[in-house]
């Protein structure tokens, strides 16, 4: 079952995201949607952002309700910006227009005060900004109200992840080309407590996640809250649903 919506530290390296593309070749020239590649936390607390739009675009981060950070793109498609230090979650749009053309980033950029990142889609799984590596590990669990669930991550390129919760198997995951995988359970996660895991030729991921019905939220598209070393996100789909993502730390309890 896929999740339901009413509309569409250390460096982190760029696993996540497509290739870059040869120039001139056809998906160079193809209009792409823009894209947060690192996030590398700097002096006092600052996290430096660094990423890909198309060369020659104007290129904008946006928070809900702020004003537009206007970026820098130049003649390799590469973007930079540096958020000052903060205690709590951040949501921002991320855009690039191009004459009179623009596109939007395919969900909300999620950035954690440590430098997590995790690219929330409405109705999908949270894509992450992480590294990759040989053994399977969960990144996200996305979750509606009625506990449809999506389970995603990385593991070794090309490689098939079993996914599993509270020991019984839910499915066979291919990771594609730079890693990722996902998995939409085709059966809810009841409210309460469940072990998710996360099993490969490399070795294998455990972690908790407690599944609960988010409330609507108060004065912002979002809400934010720490769960063990990592996050939950509850938050406004474009099309006005609630949609709740849990963004796990780089190393689980019981991993």
């Amino acid at each position: 079952m896929s999740v339901s919506a009413c509309g569409p530290g250390p460096a982190v390296p760029a696993t996540n995201g497509p290739a870059p593309s040869a120039p001139g070749s056809a998906e160079a020239n193809y209009w792409s949607a823009p894209r947060l590649d690192a996030v590398q936390r700097v002096a006092d607390g600052r996290l430096l952002l660094t990423g890909r739009a198309a060369p020659g675009s104007r290129a904008h981060l946006a928070r809900p309700g702020g004003a537009p950070m206007l970026l820098a793109v130049n003649g390799e498609g590469l973007w930079r910006a540096t958020l000052p230090a903060a205690g709590d979650v951040r949501l921002y749009g991320l855009s690039m227009s191009q004459g009179r053309r623009s596109t939007q980033a395919e969900g909300y950029l999620a950035i954690t005060p440590l430098g997590r990142a995790a690219l929330l889609r409405s109705g999908s799984g949270a894509v992450a900004v992480a590294p990759g590596g040989a053994r399977p590990r969960v990144l996200a669990v996305d979750f509606d109200r009625r506990g449809g669930a999506v389970i995603s991550g990385m593991a070794a390129p090309r490689s098939v992840v079993t996914v599993s919760t509270d020991g019984v198997q839910r499915g066979r995951a291919p990771a594609d080309a730079a890693g990722r995988f996902s998995l939409s359970l085709d059966e809810p996660l009841t409210p309460g407590p469940h072990i998710v895991a996360a099993d490969g030729p490399a070795g294998g991921w455990r972690g908790a996640v407690e599944i609960s019905p988010a409330p609507t939220p108060a004065g912002a598209p979002f809400g934010a809250a720490r769960v063990g070393g990592g996050w939950r996100i509850d938050w406004m789909t474009p099309g006005g649903g609630v949609q709740s993502t849990v963004i796990f730390p780089d190393k689980a309890p019981g991993a």
